[in-house]
């Protein structure tokens, strides 16, 4: 019988609490699912008993001491909101412990705003890291060795796993499960957990279209709302300006200090999100989804969708398409 994988989890008072037990629950049910104690999960504290979540309840963790860096196999640093994890950054035991863990184990992964515990020991420095959209920006900024990526849900390089935040968490631990064991344990696990589709890394944690919902201007959340019901119009400068009645100079302006893109950008994202809509769905062949989304042709569409997102049209397709296969096959 093989040795348990042991997967440590550190945690501290005020953490988000899914970022915690969402993998956990990955690899709780991976156990399940292989019959057999595959992982030995423990949240692991400064010391041991009840720590408070922010969700308002508590979960019980191991201490340091019980749990020696060096014995784990998978680290996992969950995030919090800013005042607790600017207090976990500031307990020197704990960073210690996640220091030396992560140096020593065979995976350093991190989920949403742990991603700065897991950057603090200096283990992301010139690596690729993804953590939550609402902190890309500060963790660019105290750290400008880490390559920060702002779309992607969860980043792998090396041994290095890092996640977009809260549920993305458990896309990563799926992806991990996937690399222990196979696609088919990731998928039964996935099933389980009534997850309808496990994502791929490279998806992008928000669209065009949400982002310009979510600001103060109605009009071009409105104009988004336009845009994707007429992509196969002439959707230049001008015609969005005139929708919105501005001049064309000062359209390009507002879109710049609202959504920091041109209106070019600001079209071309909200075609690739409905192109990615129709990949996932398998129905349409490469032209006929660049030509529905308002694209010239698959030249066009390969190009803009391998400089967002970072693989190409059929190499994602090919990725959900499998998934859902044996999703299909379990079912």
């Amino acid at each position: 019988m093989p040795k348990p994988h042991l997967v440590a989890i550190p945690i501290f008072p005020g953490l988000q609490s899914l970022d915690a037990v969402g993998p956990a629950q990955v690899f709780g049910s991976a156990n399940q699912t292989l019959r057999r104690e595959a992982y030995r999960i423990k949240f692991v504290a400064t010391e041991r008993g009840a720590v408070p979540t922010s969700a308002g309840f508590a979960l019980h963790a191991e201490s340091l001491r019980a749990i020696p860096a060096k014995s784990i196999d998978t680290l996992l640093c969950p995030g919090g909101e800013e005042e607790p994890l600017r207090a976990a950054l500031r307990d020197k035991a704990l960073m210690r412990w996640i220091n030396d863990a992560a140096r020593t184990a065979k995976r350093a992964c991190s989920v949403c705003s742990g991603a700065f515990l897991l950057a603090s020991t200096g283990i992301l420095s010139g690596r690729n890291a993804a953590t939550h959209w609402g902190s890309t920006a500060e963790l660019q900024q105290r750290f400008p060795d880490i390559k920060v990526d702002p779309q992607s849900i969860y980043v792998t390089d090396g041994k290095c796993w890092t996640s977009a935040g809260v549920t993305t968490g458990i896309d990563m631990a799926l992806a991990l499960v996937e690399e222990d064991h196979d696609r088919d344990v990731a998928m039964a696990i996935a099933r389980r957990l009534v997850v309808y589709m496990r994502r791929p890394g490279h998806q992008t944690q928000f669209s065009t279209a949400l982002n310009a919902q979510d600001v103060k201007d109605d009009k071009l959340a409105d104009l988004a709302s336009w845009v994707e019901e007429n992509l196969t119009k002439r959707l230049d400068v001008e015609t969005l300006a005139a929708r919105v009645a501005m001049s064309p100079r000062s359209f390009h302006r507002h879109m710049q200090d609202e959504l920091r893109v041109s209106p070019a950008k600001f079209v071309e994202g909200i075609r690739l999100d409905a192109a990615r809509r129709w990949l996932d769905d398998g129905k349409l062949d490469l032209g006929n989804v660049a030509a529905r989304a308002g694209f010239s042709g698959p030249d066009h569409l390969i190009r803009a969708f391998s400089r967002r997102f970072g693989v190409t049209p059929a190499a994602y397709r090919q990725i959900h398409v499998s998934g859902l296969e044996a999703r299909d096959a379990a079912e």
